[in-house]
């Protein structure tokens, strides 16, 4: 009897860290996933940035902001702290017919700094319609998990040097 106590103890041990090791294995593999998704995520926010850019669509380019964004751009004289300036910003697109300039993304990495916040840094660069290459441009921005909404909520752009 005694040694059928042990055994019971040592089946419900095995058991439990059988247990243990399956929900670590999973909860290991479920935060990849997690990380992997939210920085395809924020790469779909860049990548809408650039199509609003292409088609000229400056509403397009504000909805991606956080209300409260602080923001500079190329040609920025003071720092943006709001929807309202990115938006003035943005307005001389409006005049530009969509697919005049072709915006998209040379090379950036993305950097997870916690679950709900990630930064993008890297180059991109305007092509007039017709040329193979355009003016190219550095970029960063962090972006804020907001209400279930990724939004830019910093970005900074300059032109490259000597360019």
């Amino acid at each position: 009897m005694r040694f059928g106590i042990f055994k019971d103890k040592a089946m419900k041990l095995l058991i439990s860290a059988f247990f243990a090791l399956f929900v670590i294995a999973f909860a290991g593999t479920s935060t990849a996933q997690s990380q992997e998704a939210r920085n395809l995520q924020a790469e779909d926010v860049f990548q809408r940035f650039l199509s609003a850019f292409t088609n000229s669509d400056v509403d397009g380019i504000v909805n991606l902001f956080s209300e409260d964004a602080i923001f500079w751009g190329t040609g920025s004289t003071e720092l943006v702290e709001d929807t309202a300036g990115i938006r003035l910003y943005f307005s001389g697109l409006s005049k530009r017919p969509p697919g005049e300039a072709l915006a998209r993304a040379k090379n950036f990495s993305i950097m997870e700094l916690s679950n709900d916040s990630v930064l993008i840094s890297g180059m991109w660069e305007v092509v007039p319609q017709g040329q193979k290459t355009g003016t190219p441009l550095r970029i960063s921005m962090a972006l804020s998990l907001q209400d279930g909404v990724w939004k830019i909520v910093q970005f900074h752009n300059s032109a490259m040097p000597g360019s």
